[in-house]
């Protein structure tokens, strides 16, 4: 098992418009496909979002993402984030330590 944590900067001022948008559109959709998303936060004073997402495996993962990429409403969803950040996101891939909570 393994986390990401992705991390979507938005362009200035579009901050709170990109939040509520993932929240209310680009998480369910993932979420409708198998992701499981253990958390979503703004970052005080930056226009950026963070979300933590967790898969039992790659095979999971590729599943997942590959059932969201071939939704008809993903092409939207990304032209809309794309918009909104100019395509400024990273993700971190993060395994748990056998003395952390989250195994």
């Amino acid at each position: 098992m393994f986390y990401e944590i992705r991390t979507e900067h938005a362009r200035p001022g579009h901050g709170a418009e990109l939040a509520r948008y993932l929240d209310e559109t680009v998480i369910p959709l993932h979420q409708e496909r198998g992701m499981r998303v253990t958390g979503s936060f703004t970052v005080a004073g930056e226009d950026t979002f963070v979300w933590i997402r967790r898969f039992e495996d790659d095979a999971d993962r590729e599943r997942v993402l590959t059932a969201v990429h071939r939704h008809p409403r993903c092409a939207a969803m990304v032209d809309t984030v794309s918009a909104l950040t100019g395509a400024s996101a990273s993700t971190v891939r993060l395994e748990p330590t056998a003395g952390s909570m989250l195994r």
